[in-house]
């Protein structure tokens, strides 16, 4: 009888075990481009944190990429299923006949700073005619930022600036010390992380207050046809996470605790009161948002047809 038992305990545990490796193996992978590390992605941390992608049978694995252009190549290619990039890189896969989509809104305003040394003249961004202006790289959302408020000011940014891609983070700031650039992009919370340190930088323009879809989840059409129920997964368990970010602020510290571990407490803390501004409700990218967005496009490419908002969000 004891055999038995012993048997039936050892027969148990291998429909258990094989259970649970049926269940992890029936997961979809779904392979996101990351373009840069900032507070936009954290509702894809804490979709991940609360299981809500494993409720929906998705495995996600984020891929690093230095900037928006090597992760849209990404995702142009197959590599990966997703970007977490800005809205633009949709526009322009659009334009190319590729079909690029807003799939889940993450961002619901601009999450870049213009920053200088607190020691510096510099305090406008005409201040800055003529000296090096530090953006992530060519074509990104920094470098067509700079360009529609320069053009916004008469101005001609090839001309009349020195704008030069330095990447993000550490390396902007390194930039920033050493006097290669007058000023520099920074975002959240390399912006933040910057202004409380011992009062060494200063805002030179905020845009961080801009309706502005600075990052999104972006897919193609290819895959977005092929995978609909998988695009739809996704977006449940995204907009689910960006909901529990507007009413629990635990679960936001939780995700951003793992993001940043690094940054002091008392920054933690600012980036936790900050996040629901900053994050998209419920996974729409604003009509406004994208219409500045566009207008910004076009001062750099004049002959871009931009899709209508209808037809650019999954629906």
């Amino acid at each position: 009888m004891g055999v038995l038992t012993k048997c039936r305990g050892h027969i148990v545990t291998f429909f258990l075990m094989f259970s649970l490796s049926f269940a992890v193996s029936a997961q979809t992978a779904v392979r996101l481009a990351a373009a840069q590390n900032s507070l936009g992605s954290l509702p894809l941390v804490i979709a991940q944190q609360k299981g809500f992608f494993a409720d929906e049978n998705i495995a996600i694995e984020t891929i690093s990429f230095k900037g928006g252009a090597p992760a849209v190549q990404a995702l142009a290619g197959g590599s990966v299923e997703a970007c977490i990039c800005a809205a633009d890189h949709a526009v322009r896969l659009s334009s190319r006949h590729l079909g690029g989509r807003v799939l889940v809104a993450l961002t619901e305003h601009h999450g870049y700073g213009l920053v200088a040394l607190a020691s510096s003249p510099v305090n406008t961004l005409d201040d800055l005619r003529g000296k090096y202006v530090g953006i992530t790289s060519p074509g990104s959302l920094t470098d067509n930022t700079l360009r529609y408020f320069i053009a916004e000011k008469g101005l001609n940014a090839d001309q009349d600036y020195k704008l030069v891609g330095i990447g993000t983070g550490g390396a902007m700031r390194a930039a920033l010390e050493t006097g290669s650039v007058a000023a520099g992009m920074l975002t959240t919370p390399d912006v933040q992380a910057a202004l409380a340190d011992n009062q060494r930088f200063k805002l030179v323009q905020d845009f961080r207050n801009l309706q502005y879809p600075a990052l999104d989840l972006v897919v193609i059409d290819r895959w977005l046809n092929k995978n609909p129920d998988i695009a739809h997964k996704l977006i449940k368990a995204v907009v689910r996470a960006e909901r529990l970010i507007q009413t629990d602020p635990a679960a936001v510290q939780a995700g951003i605790d793992q993001m940043y571990p690094n940054l002091s407490p008392d920054l933690r803390k600012v980036l936790v009161a900050e996040a629901p501004k900053l994050l998209s409700t419920d996974g729409t990218m604003s009509a406004a948002g994208y219409g500045l967005m566009v207008k910004m496009l076009k001062v750099t490419d004049p002959t871009l047809v931009a899709p209508d908002y209808n037809s650019i969000i999954v629906h």
